[in-house]
């Protein structure tokens, strides 16, 4: 008797590898073929980086060293890389790419590399 019960949980077991082994494949199927997923479904599709103009104030943080932070007014933070006031409180415009293809050592914000600035009054 003990064996049929043996035997039963195995079969059981098996059954449901089976069905976990299926929703796994048509999950990988569906998620690989949806075209919200461009950079997975091709990955030789590149997005174009977008020249942004953000405006806020410089924040000083003393993380893993020194990091500055871009503050804007809708409460958006970004990490600055690059030439910029390096002074904690500076009220700038800045022009330049948002990173997304890379992550930082400091992890204060979306990376965003400056080309340019203007300190605004």
């Amino acid at each position: 008797m003990y064996r049929n019960k043996l035997g039963g949980y195995i079969l059981m077991i098996n059954l449901m590898m089976k069905l976990a082994i299926a929703v796994v494949g048509i999950v990988l199927t569906i998620g690989l073929s949806s075209p919200n997923l461009p950079a997975l479904a091709n990955p030789t599709t590149q997005i174009k980086p977008e020249i942004v103009n953000l405006t806020g104030t410089i924040r000083k943080l003393a993380v893993e060293g020194t990091c500055y932070q871009l503050a804007t007014a809708n409460g958006k933070k970004y990490e600055l890389m690059g030439k910029f006031p390096k002074q904690d409180g500076v009220k700038v415009n800045v022009r330049g790419l948002i990173a997304t293809d890379i992550v930082t050592i400091c992890q204060v914000g979306q990376p965003f590399r400056v080309q340019s600035y203007r300190l605004v009054k």
